[in-house]
């Protein structure tokens, strides 16, 4: 007798680039207001543990105002919470987990270490590990493939934003 199984699919993928839009959104933001700051100046440390602070912060506002960020939006990804109202504090203790837990806090190629032990918990259990700490879910739409393409435009266009930064400030500065 054949026994068909149904993948379920999580989403691994979606979320994960959601957050790194969001991520570098954020914090290509944060570098445009912030350039001038004392801490830009001074301090390297001291202002990325900052921009990781606003980045963390803006995120679970988002959250918290609409269950869903651009990135996530973008996706078709929406965080609720079945046990408890998404306020902020929620928001705020998941999108913190999930940068501690799920990607070390954004080292760089170290970040990917975490991502894939949590992708391996998500496939396994069909919950993050941030998700269970917080009682939270991600409902994920269907997007088609037009979306994603826009995604991956978007995508492109931030990063060549944030890899000709120096231009865009120089842009910024004649108008």
């Amino acid at each position: 007798m054949l026994h068909l199984t149904a993948t379920v699919n999580y989403h691994s993928w979606r979320r994960f680039w959601a957050r790194m839009f969001d991520y570098f959104l954020i914090g290509f933001l944060f570098l445009l207001l912030s350039r001038n700051s004392i801490f830009a100046l001074h301090n390297i440390f001291l202002y990325s543990a900052l921009q990781l602070i606003v980045v963390i912060s803006v995120e679970a506002l988002l959250l918290a105002r609409t269950g869903t960020t651009i990135g996530k939006n973008f996706l078709g990804l929406r965080v609720v919470s079945p046990t408890a109202p998404l306020d902020f504090n929620l928001a705020w203790k998941r999108t913190f987990w999930a940068y501690v837990k799920g990607l070390w806090l954004g080292i760089p190629l170290m970040m990917f270490v975490p991502a894939w032990f949590s992708r391996q918990v998500l496939r396994d259990s069909g919950s993050t590990i941030w998700d269970q700490a917080c009682g939270t879910h991600v409902e994920a739409e269907e997007v088609g493939r037009l979306r994603y393409v826009l995604f991956g435009i978007a995508f492109f266009l931030l990063f060549a934003a944030i890899g000709n930064y120096e231009v865009f400030l120089q842009g910024l500065a004649q108008n």
